[in-house]
Parts: C-alpha cells; sequence; structure tokens
C-alpha cells in the first residue's frame, strides 16, 4: 500500500510537510531531513532529530534504514517514485 504521505510529498515536489513516521520508514527519514533544515540551534536541531528517530523506532520502524534514507535525496516509498517516473 502507498503511504498517502509519500504521494502528497512526490505530488508537491517536497513541499507537503505531514509524516507518518508512525507506519513509512520513507516520512520517518523525511522528517529527519525537515528537522534538520530549521533554523535552530544545531543542539535544538540535534535533539529534536534525536526524539524523532526514537519515536519512530518505538513503533517499530528500522533505525537503520531510517538513518540511511535520511542521508540520501528525498526519502519516497518506492511505489510512489514508480508513479512518478511514469507520468
Amino acid at each position: 500500500m502507498i503511504c498517502e504521505e509519500c504521494r502528497a510529498a512526490a505530488a508537491t515536489k517536497g513541499l507537503w510537510n505531514r509524516y507518518d513516521s508512525r507506519k513509512c520508514v520513507w516520512c520517518a527519514a523525511r522528517l529527519l531531513q525537515a528537522i534538520g533544515r530549521r533554523q535552530a540551534p544545531r543542539e535544538v536541531l540535534s535533539k529534536s532529530k534525536t526524539a524523532s528517530l526514537r519515536d519512530s523506532v518505538a513503533w517499530g520502524l528500522d533505525e537503520a534504514e531510517i538513518r540511511k534514507l535520511a542521508k540520501g535525496a528525498m526519502p519516497l516509498a518506492p511505489e510512489v517514485v514508480e508513479k512518478v517516473a511514469k507520468k
């Protein structure tokens, strides 16, 4: 099943600012990226990212996968990427 938040993020070219970081590793990674882009002291951003990651992992998502995805380009569920590429 395609994550609705990933679909919206793809349709708006990343301007979508809602994330299902409880169920979707791609949303959790995009949320970490979004937190990192905020204008705030580095320490505040670090604490916020750590808390967000901790929450996602508590809901059963894979921490290593989230971290890996957050380091790359805008993470989207593979099904969404395929749909966007076909358009």
